[in-house]
C-alpha cells in the first residue's frame, strides 16, 4: 500500500505546536494564523478561486455557505437524489426545503429540471465526476445561487473548469477518507465573491468581530496545526490525483464483463474518489447482492492475511471496500420522506438498484489491485450465465 502520510506531515504538526497556538492564531478579525491563511489562499488558488474560508468540516461548509447565501425558513433548495446525507441535512438545518432532482444516467450527477422554481441549488460532483458546466452556467443565468458540493471531487475539472469555480461558491471536505485531509476532519468554502467570503468568515466566528455586526454565527474555526498538515497534503495533491487516475483507469480496462465501468468523457478530469460502476445483471445468473456475497467469500479465501488499511480503520477487510454503494435515494431516508417528490426519479432508482462501488484503487499498489481484480474475475466466472 502507498503511504498516505510522510515525515513532512508529521514535522509540520510538531513545528506548528512549537511556533504558535494550538488554536487558529488571533488577529483583529479572527482570521487565523499565517499558516491557516496561507492554506486557505493556496487551496482556493488550486481550484481557480480567489478566496478560501476554512471550517471544521465539509458539513459545516455546507451550512455556513447556505446561511451566507440567504437560505432560511421554507427556502427551496434543489438537491440531487443521490448524494451523501450532509447535502440534504444542512438544507434542513438552515430551515430550507430540499427539492429533489433526478441524476444523469451517465455521470450520476444532478440533472436539473429548469421547470422547478428555486432560488438555490447544490449540484454534487458525485464520486469525483464533475457536473456539467452548461447546467451550472444556466442555473446562474436564471438567477439561481449555486453552491457546488465538491466534497468528493477535489481537483476535478469539466472542460478545464475546476470544480468549485463554476458556481457562486464551492465546498470541500478534508475528512479522513477524502483526497487530502487536515488531520481527519476539516472543510473549506471557496468563492470569487469577496462580500460572500466575508459573510462566511463572520458566520464561522460567532457572527461578530467584536463590533455591531448582526449575523448569527458559530464556532466553526479550523486550527493552525490542522492547516499546517493540510499545506503539506496540498503539495501532494497533484501526485495523489495522478495515482488515483492511473489506478482507476487500469481497473476500468481490466474489469470482468459483469461490472460496467463509469463513462468518462474526454472533456473532464475525473478525480475518482470512488470508482462508481454498475452491475450488469444480463451477464450473471445471480443478483448483485448474491454476487457480492460470493465475492466476499472468495476474498476471505484468497486474502488469507487480513490487511489493515490506513484509509478508514479495518477498511481492507473482505467485503468492505467493494460494495453496492448508497443503499437508498435521499428522499427515501426516513428523515427526508416528507420532501419526497410525487413521482420516483427513475435514474436515481436505477442507480440504487444497479450501482457497484469499487474502492480498490486509492493508495493501492499494482500488486494489490491485481489481486482484487483476480478475485473479481474468479467470482464472475463462477457466476456467469
Amino acid at each position: 500500500m502507498i503511504d498516505r502520510f510522510g515525515q513532512e506531515e508529521i514535522a509540520s504538526v510538531i513545528q506548528s505546536i512549537k511556533n504558535a497556538s494550538l488554536l487558529s492564531g488571533y488577529t483583529n478579525k479572527f482570521l487565523g494564523g499565517e499558516t491557516l491563511q496561507k492554506f486557505e489562499k493556496d487551496f482556493a488558488r488550486f481550484h481557480n478561486c480567489k478566496y478560501g474560508i476554512s471550517v471544521n468540516s465539509g458539513t459545516s461548509a455546507l451550512f455556513v455557505s447556505q446561511l451566507a447565501a440567504g437560505v432560511k425558513n421554507n427556502t427551496k433548495v434543489a438537491v440531487p437524489s443521490i448524494t451523501f446525507t450532509s447535502t440534504i441535512s444542512q438544507v434542513v438545518a438552515c430551515g430550507g426545503i430540499p427539492v429533489f432532482t433526478d441524476i444523469d444516467s451517465e455521470s450520476y450527477c444532478m440533472d436539473f429540471d429548469f421547470k422547478k422554481k428555486v432560488k438555490f441549488a447544490i449540484p454534487v460532483h458525485l464520486l469525483g465526476h464533475p457536473c456539467k458546466f452548461e447546467m451550472i452556467k444556466k442555473m446562474k443565468e436564471t438567477g439561481i445561487f449555486v453552491i457546488e458540493d465538491c466534497a468528493q471531487a477535489m481537483g476535478a475539472k469539466y472542460k478545464n473548469k475546476s470544480v468549485g469555480s463554476m458556481g457562486d461558491c464551492g465546498i470541500f471536505s478534508f475528512q479522513e477518507t477524502k483526497h487530502i485531509t487536515t488531520l481527519g476532519e476539516g472543510g473549506i468554502i471557496v468563492t470569487n465573491n469577496e462580500e460572500f467570503a466575508e459573510k462566511c468568515r463572520r458566520i464561522r466566528n460567532h457572527g461578530e468581530y467584536y463590533k455591531d455586526d448582526d449575523d448569527i454565527g458559530f464556532n466553526f474555526r479550523l486550527t493552525d496545526t490542522q492547516t499546517a498538515f493540510g499545506l503539506v497534503q496540498l503539495k501532494r495533491l497533484p501526485s495523489i490525483l495522478k495515482s488515483f487516475r492511473k489506478n482507476a483507469n487500469y481497473i476500468i480496462k481490466n474489469l470482468p464483463e459483469v461490472i460496467i465501468p463509469p463513462m468518462i468523457p474526454k472533456n473532464i478530469d475525473h478525480s475518482f474518489l470512488i470508482l462508481g460502476c454498475k452491475y450488469d445483471k444480463k451477464k450473471s445468473i445471480v443478483s448483485r447482492e448474491k454476487f457480492l456475497e460470493k465475492l466476499t467469500k472468495n476474498r476471505k479465501k484468497f486474502l488469507k492475511n487480513e490487511q489493515v488499511s490506513d484509509i478508514k480503520g479495518l477498511n481492507f477487510r473482505p467485503g468492505k471496500i467493494i460494495s453496492s454503494g448508497y443503499k437508498t435515494t435521499q428522499y427515501d431516508v426516513p428523515l427526508y420522506r416528507k420532501y419526497r417528490p410525487k413521482k420516483k426519479l427513475q435514474n436515481a432508482e436505477d442507480f440504487i438498484q444497479n450501482s457497484f462501488f469499487l474502492d480498490i484503487h486509492r493508495w493501492r499498489t499494482k500488486s494489490e489491485i491485481d489481486e482484487e481484480l483476480k478475485i473479481l474475475h474468479r467470482t464472475s466466472k463462477q457466476l456467469s450465465s
